[in-house]
């Protein structure tokens, strides 16, 4: 008898082994179709990995891309991502019941996302990105309640944000940037990581409370307005806050600074208006600050000089005034800087010992700032651009500027800089073309009063660029710029240079423009003068300049905005110069089409076919009471 249990309790084992060795061995048949189902969905692999890894020959656990659990061995993970893939995506991926990870990212899928996707219930990571999957989200993923991330960016996805993916209670990661997405955001998503589309609303006020985990917010290239919410200090765990070419207003808010753990302060290009707020500087993890081309006024708070951990500064483009706090240079760890276009004032500091090794970029055109520039600029040996035009500095260009081996671009247009004391000749240009990466090299507007040396020539250089226009330079033209291989734009014009122009000019093999057309020993062209004008009026429209890097080969300035009229006007305009302000809109297109159309007429090649004096004020009053009707109206 109690053989008999033994036998049948053995009996029922194996049958039990049996059964379980069958569902297991189903199972795995069964990912293995789906599997070999997506592949048939394949139209092409550039590398032929699927067609000669992905055999029936070959346990699908080991096919390339696929991962199994080690004690079912089903698979888990699917990642074929950067493959160069083309097809579309089979549904029959929805029967991989275990899967935890599905990355098709950067290939050239097409077609629907199929919504079968909301039976894999175990999925952690649906990513998608850079694809060309068009359609409706489907609102049905959110019954994957274990996703943490959802990364659909740069697809062709249309419609709006399902609402219900604001029930996923583990989601920390949605991107969606450049779709074709439209819409308001959903009260009830907090779990926001980008969305690059056509967005508009505000953010909801119980954002953070609706999600206080929530890491990273990035909203860039929207249309979202309102105010930055006060709340926003409940996100907590926040590292990431991107608002950067929106339509927000009001001011920033104070509550800002108690998000400790922010490392990304990006709210440039909006309406934002108001002072810095202090309580910024108690962020000592934030490693950018941008909140360039908004309305932001007032001084920099001093407290600011304690972000040890500061790389990029950027505050360009707003309405700031008053003493640039010394401190911020000997934040070390700083590697762009930038206060263009504000209303600085006073010196940069000149103490020795301050030290910027890490610096990149310093941009400071467009203030009021004067005094000498500062010799410590000259140890910033990973120095690449340095923008300090439209200013008051004075005193000579430091010659140490020359051991900046990085330096590329190098602007002091507009100062009142000038030559050594007790030396005829403009010893700094030599220097400066030591300089092996300089390729725009922009001396404008100054009273240099001096002679170019021919020893601008004794090193190889790949200057591009080189203008001095204005700059009471004298003397002959230097047989040494001829050694300058790459050089493809001179200027100056409007100086005292006399003698001819040198026949090494002709080795210029790249030379595209020579100006030089205001005439020497001082007689001055009126034409010539209109010519600059009509640059000045383009420069003003699109806020370029003919010495921006975008400028090489057979595209200038001139060329770029004659090719952009009238149907592509506001391609090249200024987007500022389109703002409501005050409830009015600061010119109309009409009105900006009038003057670069001026400016091109004054810039002509012949200067007997530029408009004279007359013509040019005649023109411009006419645009003035123009725009004077259109505010009225």
């Amino acid at each position: 008898m109690e053989r008999c249990a033994v036998i049948l309790l053995f009996t029922m084992l194996l049958i039990k082994s049996c059964m379980v060795w069958f569902a297991m061995s189903s199972s795995n048949f069964t990912d293995q179709s789906v599997l070999l189902a997506f592949k048939s969905k394949i139209r092409f692999d550039p590398t032929n990995v699927l067609a000669h890894n992905w055999t029936t020959s070959t346990n699908f656990c080991h096919w390339i891309g696929v991962t199994c659990s080690t004690r079912r061995q089903r698979a888990t993970v699917l990642d074929l991502g950067y493959m160069g893939l083309q097809g579309t995506i089979s549904p029959h991926l929805a029967n991989l019941s275990f899967l935890v990870l599905l990355d098709l990212s950067n290939n050239s899928f097409q077609g629907q996302l199929p919504p079968e996707f909301s039976h894999l219930r175990r999925l952690k990571e649906l990513n998608l990105a850079h694809n060309q999957i068009e359609g409706v989200i489907p609102p049905s993923l959110h019954h994957c309640r274990r996703l943490q991330a959802i990364l659909l960016e740069y697809n062709n996805f249309t419609s709006g944000i399902p609402k219900e993916f604001g029930i996923l209670p583990k989601l920390r990661g949605l991107s969606l940037s450049g779709n074709s997405l439209s819409g308001s955001i959903p009260s009830s998503i907090g779990n926001i990581s980008t969305l690059d589309n056509s967005i508009s609303g505000t953010l909801p006020k119980d954002l953070c409370s609706n999600c206080p985990k929530l890491q990273r917010l990035s909203l860039y290239y929207n249309h979202i307005s309102g105010h930055i919410p006060s709340t926003i200090y409940q996100c907590t765990e926040l590292t990431h806050l991107v608002l950067y070419y929106n339509s927000f207003n009001g001011t920033i808010p104070a509550e800002v600074g108690r998000l400790h753990k922010l490392k990304r302060l990006n709210i440039g290009v909006n309406n934002i208006f108001g002072t810095i707020p202090p309580s910024l500087g108690n962020i000592s993890s934030l490693d950018q600050i941008y909140m360039g081309t908004n309305y932001i006024h007032g001084v920099i708070p001093n407290k600011l000089e304690g972000l040890s951990n500061l790389i990029d500064f950027n505050l360009g483009k707003n309405f700031l005034s008053g003493v640039i706090p010394s401190a911020i240079f000997n934040i070390s760890s700083l590697e762009s800087l930038s206060f263009a276009y504000n209303a600085f004032s006073g010196t940069l500091p000149t103490t020795i010992g301050l030290q910027l090794p890490n610096l990149q970029q310093f941009l400071a055109q467009g203030n009021q700032l004067g005094g000498i520039i500062p010799l410590y600029l000259s140890n910033s040996s990973k120095l690449a651009r340095l923008t300090l035009e439209a200013n008051l500095f004075t005193g000579p260009v430091p010659k140490s500027l020359g051991n900046l081996e990085q330096l590329s671009w190098f602007n002091v247009g507009g100062n009142q800089l000038t030559g050594e004391t007790g030396s005829p000749e403009l010893h700094f240009l030599t220097a400066l073309t030591n300089c092996r990466s300089l390729k725009w090299l922009i001396v404008d507007y100054n009273p240099l009063d001096g002679i170019i040396p021919n020893s601008i020539g004794n090193n190889s250089s790949p200057l591009q660029t080189f203008s001095a226009f204005s700059c009471q330079i004298k003397g002959h033209i230097p047989r040494g710029v001829g050694t300058f291989r790459n050089l493809n734009f001179i200027d100056l014009s409007n100086n005292n240079l006399n003698g001819t122009i040198p026949s090494t000019i002709v080795g210029l093999e790249s030379l595209q423009r020579l100006y030089l057309e205001y005439g020497s020993e001082g007689r001055v062209s009126t034409r010539g003068d209109i010519f600059s004008y009509g640059i000045m009026l383009l420069e003003t429209v699109t806020r370029k300049k003919p010495t921006d890097e975008m400028f090489t080969g057979e595209l200038s300035l001139r060329h770029w905005v004659n090719a952009s009229l009238p149907d592509k006007l506001m391609e090249v305009v200024d987007c500022g110069l389109l703002r409501i302000k005050n409830g009015d809109m600061t010119a109309t297109q009409d009105n900006l089409l009038a003057i670069m159309e001026l400016g091109l007429e004054c810039c002509k090649e012949l200067p007997e076919e530029r408009n004279d004096i007359q013509e040019v004020v005649s023109k411009l009053n006419k645009i003035k009471l123009q725009l004077i009707c259109n505010r009225r109206t």
